[in-house]
Formats: C-alpha cells, structure tokens, sequence
C-alpha cells in the first residue's frame, strides 16, 4: 500500500491526475480518476497499467468494465474524460481458460458476416432504446446494465434533429492484442450516423470473438459531436479533429 500511495504523490507532483486503487471483494480492484484532461488520457492509462501490474505481481493483469463520461470544453475546442473507472482482476496464465488465436489468423467471410450483424445490431438497439437488448450484446465481464445502455442510446440521440439511421463500418481486426481483455481475435467497427444535427462522430465498437461465428460487444467508446455546437464555436476541420483526440 505504501508503494502505491508513493506512485500517486509522485504522480499527482509531476501535474497529473490522482488515480485512486481500491480492492473489490470477489471481483478484484478498482481504478479511478475524477478528471482526464485532453492530453493525459494516454499517460494515465499507461499509469494505471503499471499500478496494476504491480498490484497483480507474479500475475497478470484482466482490465473488465470500465466507464466514463466525455465532456468537450468549448473554450479549449477539446474532450476531456470525468469520473473514468476501470475495473481489473489478476489471474494465472497456467489455468486461464481463455487462449490466442494464431497470430496470423484471418476472418472468412462467415467470420466478417458474423460479427457484421452483431455490430449491425447493436447501432439498430441504440437508434429504437432497447437498453435490454444491448445489454445482452455487451461481454457479461462490463456487467452493462439495461437502464447504463438506455442512458447510452439516449445520449447518441440527444444532438439528432431529424430522421437517420446509425450503420457500421469494418475498419480491421486484431489478433491477440496486448490491452485486451482475453486473448483471441477482435473486430473494430466505426460507427457513423446520419441524422441531421450529427456533425460527426469518433471512436466505434470493439467485437471479441467468443468462439467460431460467435461474438460479443468488449467496448463501446462513440462520441457524438453535435452540429449545434460546431455552429456555435466555429470550429475549422483542425479543431473538429481535435476533439476526437484523446
């Protein structure tokens, strides 16, 4: 405890975020941090990988559920992260259920097909509210809740002004990606919307692949950027961008 308490004074000395470690009994441990500003998303995370790492000792790291809410700071033209939590747990490697695919696996057809109608359905449950029914898309390690996935379909459609449809885009897979939850091949999907009052959006959706054509949500990480606000701030296409930076 004292080492980590070390790691947080130094950290917090050097101007950056405090990142708070807490146990979870039966679950693990829990990170947080009140505030990310735009330019110290990646140094935290890689703090709280380290912390971690630490913790977890001869172990290693599972990250599960995590959370936060974006919030743009208009003055600056810039996102920043509130109330971020990340749940871990450590575990052996020895008897961890969960194996690599090779590394130079490839998705067939079937595969692409598979994880395209899970993605496909998860923007339609988004765009009707069906909390429920993206919740049981959701990987059960995010414990995602009906009414935590209304709120989300409830904010991708706050800035919309008319009618339009949310679809996905395959930008690529990963295979055994080091930051992941469990080894195995993941899918990323952008997703895009096109109804009025939407000036854009930033991020997609991460599918892990379960076993063979079958596949579930990992993450969920898409901002919407309102045209009201772009409007407003008279932003150029430099800070546009900008905002979709972590």
């Amino acid at each position: 405890m004292t080492m980590i308490a070390l790691a947080l004074f130094a950290a917090a000395a050097a101007g950056q975020p405090e990142i708070k470690l807490e146990p979870v009994p039966g679950k693990g441990y829990s990170a947080t941090v009140a505030m990310i500003d735009a330019d110290q998303y990646d140094p935290t995370i890689k703090r709280i990988t380290a912390l971690a790492s630490e913790r977890c000792g001869k172990l290693k790291v599972r990250f599960g559920r995590y959370y936060f809410d974006n919030q743009i700071d208009v003055d600056r033209g810039v996102t920043v992260i509130k109330d971020f939590r990340q749940s871990f747990s450590c575990y052996d490697p020895a008897t961890d259920p969960y194996k690599p695919v090779p590394a130079d696996w490839k998705a067939n057809e079937a595969e692409i097909g598979a994880a395209t109608r899970v993605a496909a359905d998860f923007v339609s449950y988004l765009d009707s509210g069906n909390g429920a029914a993206l919740a049981k898309l959701m990987d059960p390690a995010l414990e995602a809740t009906t009414a935590e996935m209304k709120r989300f379909s409830d904010e991708a459609k706050m800035h919309q002004t008319g009618a339009g449809e949310f679809t996905v885009r395959l930008d690529g897979w990963l295979n055994n990606p080091p930051d992941a939850a469990y080894p195995g091949a993941y899918a990323y999907f952008a997703v895009i919307s096109s109804h009025p009052g939407i000036a854009g959006t930033c991020g997609g959706l991460l599918l892990y692949r379960v076993s063979s054509g079958v596949y579930t949500i990992s993450q969920y990480d898409v901002r919407y950027i309102s045209q009201a606000l772009i409007d407003e701030a008279g932003y150029s296409d430099e800070e546009l961008n900008r905002l979709c930076q972590r």
